[in-house]
Parts: structure tokens; sequence; C-alpha cells
């Protein structure tokens, strides 16, 4: 009975295909075959949400990215008609969207998603076309894009028997990816290479895999990942104006590229500056010169708080060597003249404790603080290091300076 039922799903999905590439030459027949149609096909919808990030919908992005791209097309390709599966927030099931742009006789079926993944690490977009994989991978997003099917209506009925989760049906992908194999590689290329030259998304190249939504479009077809939802940063750009723009360009300029390639003419390519609206790419340059202001603030007052402390280290470190009986410490002395200067000041950067006491009119320059002669010697090297070869280490006792003899014969009292 099962293989009856298997075989009855594979010779349902020989007619699917006799249909489909029939009704294409049908189609090619009778009009131009020039690039002049196209169907923007937002994923996911109304009940169904798609992909969940921590602030955003799979549904509301990919619906905000191709409305931005279906505009660039219809201002700046006049002889290329748009038409979108969904301009609101609404539910239509797979099997409807592919037959929208087979309806229309379209040229091209782009489906916009967003990625996701328990691991919140990965980032990235990458295009898809219809075909077999092995990877389990692709298999994954695959699974996860064709999982809406099974809560629709007479799914089994829309669909031809197909099940997402039957192996048998891996057949039915094989019988149709080769009809529009050659340009959805194509364009899919094309994708990627605009999304990784004009967008900071990484390339995770293009791919393949058994997308249900791509199954009978009767055309060159793609499901572009723009990026993934789970990811903390990439779902931030994501859900920016000036991400969506420059991913709806990127798109863009992926489409003139095609129709240059398909109806053998030069098509401009219009920069993705151009077709970004100006008072959103001022509006992002606001948000960087403000993010940049508040980062240098921080970092000032953090620098500022870190002198303070240190300050207080120095301060510390002399009151202890100078209520501490008998204690001797040593320190590396690297300057002398007369000027009295900041610890702070720039020509001692690098340099740790720097520490400053007055003897015969000159004020001298130490840094580092120890407990040992030997301690301070090693510490020379690095002094030395920093631009001062003339440095050495010298010995204080309550703040004063002494001998090596000296310093000896109070460490010989404790």
């Amino acid at each position: 009975m099962a293989k009856q039922t298997s075989l009855s799903i594979i010779l349902g999905g020989l007619l699917c295909v006799w249909s489909i590439v029939s009704f294409a030459q049908e189609q090619q027949s009778s009009s131009s075959n020039k690039f002049d149609k196209l169907v923007i096909d937002a994923g996911h919808g109304g009940d169904k949400p798609g992909a969940v990030g921590s602030k955003s919908k799979e549904k509301d992005i990919t619906l905000a990215v191709s409305l931005k791209l279906g505009k660039m097309i219809t201002e700046n390709l006049k002889d290329v008609e748009v038409y979108y599966t969904r301009v609101i927030d609404k539910d239509v099931e797979l099997y409807k969207r592919s037959q929208i742009a087979n309806k229309i006789g379209a040229d091209l079926f782009i489906s916009i998603h967003c990625n996701s993944s328990t691991n919140k690490a990965p980032k990235g977009s990458e295009t898809f076309a219809l075909g077999l994989t092995k990877a389990a991978q692709n298999l994954e997003v695959a699974k996860k894009e064709n999982k809406d099917i099974l809560s629709e209506a007479n799914y089994e009925e829309n669909y031809d028997g197909f099940d997402p989760n039957a192996p048998e049906n891996d057949i039915l992908f094989s019988l149709y990816q080769n009809a529009y194999m050659e340009g959805s590689l194509w364009f899919a290329d094309k994708v990627q290479k605009q999304l990784t030259a004009n967008t900071p998304i990484q390339n995770r190249g293009v791919k393949q895999a058994n997308f249900v939504v791509l199954l009978k479009s009767a055309m060159p077809s793609v499901l572009i990942e723009i990026g993934f939802i789970s990811n903390k940063e990439e779902e931030e750009y994501l859900m920016s104006e000036i991400g969506q723009y420059e991913i709806a360009a990127s798109i863009f300029r992926a489409i003139c590229e095609y129709k240059a390639h398909k109806d053998n003419i030069t098509v401009a390519v219009p920069e993705v500056t151009s077709l970004i609206p100006q008072g959103v790419i001022e509006k992002q340059k606001q948000m960087e010169e403000s993010k940049r202001l508040a980062l240098a603030k921080e970092q000032e007052a953090l620098r500022k708080q870190q002198q303070i402390n240190k300050e207080q280290q120095i301060q510390d470190s002399i009151s202890n060597s100078q209520s501490s009986g008998n204690k001797v410490v040593y320190r590396v002395q690297f300057a002398s003249m007369k000027a009295k200067l900041s610890t702070n000041d720039a020509r001692f950067a690098g340099l740790e404790d720097v520490w400053l006491y007055e003897f015969d009119g000159y004020w001298k320059y130490c840094a580092g603080l120890f407990a040992s002669r030997q301690e301070a010697s090693n510490y020379v090297q690095k002094v030395r290091a920093a631009g001062h070869k003339d440095a050495f280490v010298v010995a204080f006792h309550n703040g004063k300076r002494i001998s090596f003899e000296q310093a000896k014969a109070l460490e010989n009292e404790k």
C-alpha cells in the first residue's frame, strides 16, 4: 500500500512537471520573452510569524524589505511590472504564492526570508535555488520554511500529497529542479555578491534545498535568507531602516544585472546610496555620530576614573613608604629636570606608579614601587625600553632617598 502511495505521488509529480513546463512554454511563446514581470514574495505573514528574534518577527522584516524592493523596481525599471504575494500582514498559503507567479507569467520569483538558529552565533545571508541536498544544514533551513504547509487546510490536496518530511518526495524535487536551474543559480549568485558588497552581512553562499514555495514556480526562482534574526547584532541591522534599504538595494542591483543578462542589453545599475532616501541616510549619520560621541564620552570617563585610581594608588604607596618605620622601598629613576610635570604627562606613557621628589633644585622622576632592589632592577629594562635610556634604581626610606648601604643596614635591622 505504501509503495502504491509513493508511486501515485511520483506519477502525480511527473504530471505536474509536464503541466508546469508546458505552461511556461506557452507563456514564453505568447510573449516577447523579455524580462518584464517579477513576483516578490514576503515570507510568512498573519498567524505565521516565521522566525522570532528577541525584538522582531520574520514576517515584519520580510514585508518591509519586499515593499522597499518593489518601490525601487517601479521607480527605476519602468518596463518591469512588480507583483507581490502580500502587501499587508496576512498569511498566504505556500502553493498560492507560486500560483500567483505562474498566473501572471512572471520571469522571476523572489522569496525573501530571515534565517534563525538555536545557536545565537551564526550570521550572514544565503540564497537558495530549488534542488536536492544532503547537507544537514540546508535540510534544516528548508524544513523550517516548509513547515507552514502542515497548518494549511487541505494541504495534501493543494500540494499533490506532498509531505515535507517524507523522503520519497526527493524524487519530486529532482524532477522539478532542472527546468529553471541555470537562471535560478545565476541570479542567486548575483544576489549574494551584491549583498556582500553593499551590506555588512557575511556571505554564506549560494545553496540548493527543497523549498515548497519554489517547487511549482514555472520560472527561475530563489529564496533569499537575508540574515539571522537569532543573532543579536544582525537582528538590529535587519530591523533598522538603513539595513532594510541596503538589503533591498542590493537585491535590486542583482535584478538589474539579471535583466541585462536575460535581455542581452545594457542596464544602468544605480549606486546603493542613490536608491536610499536622503532622509534615511542623514538619520543614520546622526545615529552613528551620536553613538560615536557617547562612546567617546564613556571612554573619557573610564580614562579619568583609571587615572584617579592610579593617582590614589601612588599616594597610598607614598604614604605607606613614609609611615612604614624601617621599611625600605625601591624605585627606578628615569629623569631629572627643573620643571615640575604632572605624573600624567604624555612623556611618561607606559610607566607604572610615576612619582617625583625634589633634590638640589631639580625634580627627580621615578617609576615603579618595589620591596626589593632585584625587583626594581628587573623593571629598569622596561623603563629603558620606553625611551628612558639612563634609568637606574634608587632606594627610599620614609620618603627620602638613601644609599644602597643605608638601605641594606636598615633591612638588616628587621
